[in-house]
């Protein structure tokens, strides 16, 4: 598991979406759903930059390390999980996809 520094926040809020850092989960109210490491660390860049508009290949590295070689499916998978989290737990922040250039998470 990754150690995250003590001067760095644990929570960070957007919308009505806060994503944990320490346990690795999205809340909405009272609703929390965890997350697989590579969507923890998805996630959290996503909210260390919202409303800017991040590729894929740039979730890649994120995700996977400076070296990944994957394809950007595997950013799509994880996206597509992280959303599914989202909406279960009735969240209307979204990730917004932006065609051919990358994801946003963004408030409803």
């Amino acid at each position: 598991m990754n150690q995250i520094s003590s001067d760095m926040p644990q929570n960070f809020t957007i919308g009505d979406l806060t994503y944990d850092a320490q346990l690795q989960a999205l809340r909405h109210g009272k609703s929390m759903k965890f997350l697989t490491l590579c969507e923890s660390k998805i996630v959290a860049y996503l909210f260390r930059n919202p409303g800017r508009q991040i590729s894929s290949e740039e979730l890649l590295r994120i995700a996977l390390g400076s070296n990944a070689r994957q394809k950007t499916t595997v950013v799509e998978r994880h996206i597509c999980s992280i959303r599914k989290k989202i909406s279960t737990i009735k969240a209307e922040t979204t990730i917004q996809t932006v065609r051919q250039k990358g994801y946003i998470l963004k408030e409803s």
